[in-house]
């Protein structure tokens, strides 16, 4: 399905949000570089493993204690004494998110409301009340900002989009897409606060982190945090993928919930490694949407990713081209309704960014 930047966006964050599934292992590849751009020993590790192997998305849990940068960086774990400096949060009132979200009285809490899916449904937004989004924000430009994600990660990152997501997957001979069912609900609590410990919080600070970032055991869609978590928190997974794409000369990207995979030949080998993919997505602690199925599309039919066509180039959709003339010609001759100007401004912004992008 086409899927226009911002269109599904609530309260800083987009993607599906179904019933809560199984979670994930309680386990998550550390990757050290970036933490904050604070203290002197992260920017020293954020440099050491970016000229290593970050940028190539391999898992670096052995790469980080083979050089022995846990030595280097963590004399000391950073602990709830640290975390209050580091958001300007009293000590006292961190504490208090160590068990759970303190009682609603406190000002921290949610209110959910379902907005209508273009594809059908309704999809279910959790939003943090002021007090707590105020927090969750504090949280994500202070810790969470500026940590390097994926490289195949496109969705909620600065200067990507979906033609980068697009891009690695033109001119090639068979392109799959593949959509994660429940994809916020399935990025449990375990996972956010498993990710915290890798990247040096003690277990006190990184607990009261994940109940921040976390409501009834997941990641609120509606949470300024979500996004940012969505990717740091599923490296292992892009790391699984990419490698497995790689194995088989392919390219894997993910935006958000939309995996597309692309490979240079279509062969009887293609069917294992779906096998594969099917069985990294459910150890990773999701399932497939089986109502959109996985589809596999060969060079002769139209190849997209995230909504745009990548048979020869990045490009959008005809039909969504062709209404675009429609529009204008409307527009030039005074049909267009009112109503429907901003929109055909919004189509228009959106072709040429893509124009210029791919």
């Amino acid at each position: 399905m086409f899927r226009q930047p911002g269109t599904d966006a609530v309260s800083e964050v987009s993607g599906p949000v179904c019933d809560r599934q199984a979670g994930p292992p309680e386990s998550y590849s550390a990757d050290l570089s970036g933490l904050a751009k604070r203290p002197r020993p992260f920017r020293f590790a954020s440099r050491v493993l970016r000229e290593s192997k970050v940028e190539r998305g391999e898992d670096l849990t052995g790469l980080v204690l083979h050089m022995g940068l846990f030595g280097k960086l963590f004399k000391r774990e950073r602990s709830l004494a640290d975390l209050s400096k580091w958001l300007e949060v009293p000590q006292a009132d961190l504490s208090a998110w160590r068990s759970g979200m303190p009682g609603w009285a406190s000002g921290y809490d949610y209110t959910t409301f379902g907005i209508p899916k273009r594809s059908g449904g309704v999809r279910t937004i959790e939003a943090p009340t002021p007090k707590l989004k105020a927090l969750q924000r504090t949280i994500l430009q202070r810790l969470l900002n500026g940590l390097p994600v994926h490289p195949a990660a496109a969705g909620f990152v600065p200067g990507r989009s979906i033609v980068d997501n697009a891009r690695p997957h033109v001119g090639q001979a068979v392109v799959v897409n593949i959509d994660l069912a429940d994809f916020f609900p399935s990025i449990t609590h375990q996972r956010v606060e498993a990710f915290f410990r890798a990247i040096g919080w003690s277990a006190e600070a990184s607990a009261v982190l994940a109940n921040i970032c976390t409501r009834d055991g997941h990641l609120p869609q509606g949470a300024p945090t979500s996004p940012a978590l969505s990717n740091l928190a599923n490296r292992k997974l892009d790391t699984r993928l990419d490698k497995l794409a790689r194995k088989f000369g392919g390219h894997y990207t993910r935006y958000a919930d939309d995996l597309t995979f692309s490979f240079p030949a279509y062969a009887a080998g293609t069917r294992k490694v779906l096998a594969h993919i099917r069985t990294i997505i459910e150890a990773e602690g999701y399932r497939i949407q089986m109502k959109k199925k996985v589809r596999v599309q060969r060079a002769h039919q139209r190849q997209t990713a995230t909504g745009l066509v990548v048979n020869a180039t990045v490009n959008a959709p005809r039909a969504l081209r062709r209404k675009l003339r429609a529009m204008r010609h409307h527009a030039q001759t005074g049909r267009l309704p009112s109503s429907e100007r901003a929109r055909l401004q919004g189509w228009e912004a959106f072709l040429q960014m893509v124009m210029k992008q791919r």
